[in-house]
């Protein structure tokens, strides 16, 4: 997660296409076209939308990104076209990023990074603890990547204890680069560019609804070990944020498989909070703990496989492949 200023120990540090020759292809490709960049998503402007609408906004869109993707690597350019339409039509990214920031207003549920927060609790209440005894002495604030950032004004602001950098594909306002995570820079890039306020690196990763937005199981296996580059020690840790369903009713992956596909990349399970629309999970990331796994003679490679048979269930699936 992070290492304590007064100690050498690491605890754990944070952590959410059709098939391609390219290991971290954009994920812009799979995703539908954006509504013009001048116009901001507000829910302070749209008060009246109710849960049941933004349910059925998120689902549409995530229905129709799922058929586009599809129809691209089809090369269906009809169908593409028509399905383009429909996403413009619904209001594209702009209205699902609405709709999603409705879902986390404090009338709905509220921020979800409180979750977070809580989890690192111990590790916060040790900075304070040693801001306050050595006010003279800096202590380093805890670096947070977020992804798919919806908002600045988060759980994850604390005055003198985190620094966090906020991106998302398409920024919904000042404080949100615009960004894809999967071309954007890692702290080891040549060029530098991956470089944060004088430092490589973060202490905690956060994948908020990101990763269940992949719109195939290559890209969704490709963002998870891409996961492991933006670490600033070998041990570190993250937090993915996904949707309940996609683990509890899903073919071809359940909790369990989660946990054999993260530790394959060096992760290990800590905490997990289920709801009845959210699974929340923190893993700790243990670069010595992937050479072990290979040593031993881990899988490292994850096929879509059957493994929750049953009617009703949907098919979210997390490929891992060389590839990845």
């Amino acid at each position: 997660m992070v290492r304590t200023p007064t100690s050498n120990t690491t605890t754990s540090r944070i952590l959410a296409k059709p098939k391609s020759n390219s290991k971290s292809k954009s994920l812009k490709s799979g995703r539908p076209p954006l509504l013009s960049s001048n116009s901001t998503p507000s829910t302070t402007s749209h008060p009246s939308i109710s849960s049941k609408h933004t349910r059925t906004l998120i689902r549409t869109h995530h229905v129709l990104q799922k058929r586009l993707a599809a129809a691209r690597l089809a090369n269906d350019t009809p169908l593409i076209n028509e399905l383009e339409s429909r996403l413009s039509a619904t209001g594209g990214l702009q209205s699902y990023q609405l709709a999603s920031t409705v879902g986390q207003s404090a009338t709905r549920g509220g921020d979800s990074s409180r979750v977070l927060v809580h989890w690192l609790r111990s590790e916060i209440d040790t900075r304070k603890s040693l801001t306050s005894s050595t006010p003279t002495t800096p202590i380093p604030p805890l670096r947070i990547l977020e992804v798919g950032a919806l908002s600045t004004t988060n759980a994850l602001n604390i005055p003198n204890i985190t620094t966090v950098r906020r991106i998302d594909l398409r920024s919904s306002g000042p404080g949100i680069e615009e960004a894809d995570f999967m071309t954007f820079p890692t702290p080891n890039d040549p060029d530098g560019k991956g470089i944060w306020q004088g430092q490589k690196g973060y202490d905690v990763l956060s994948l908020s609804l990101v990763l269940n937005y992949v719109p195939d199981a290559r890209g969704r296996g490709a963002m998870l070990k891409r996961t492991t580059k933006f670490f600033s020690e070998f041990k570190s840790t993250s937090k993915t944020l996904l949707p309940a369903p996609t683990l509890h009713n899903s073919r071809y992956l359940t909790p369990e498989h989660l946990t054999t596909i993260m530790a394959s990349l060096g992760y290990t399970h800590l905490h997990t909070k289920t709801t009845q629309k959210l699974h929340y999970s923190l893993w700790r990331y243990d670069r010595d703990k992937r050479v072990v796994w290979i040593k031993d003679g881990g899988q490292t490679t994850f096929a879509k496989k059957e493994i929750n048979p049953g009617g009703g269930r949907n098919n979210f699936c997390i490929i891992l492949d060389e590839d990845s």
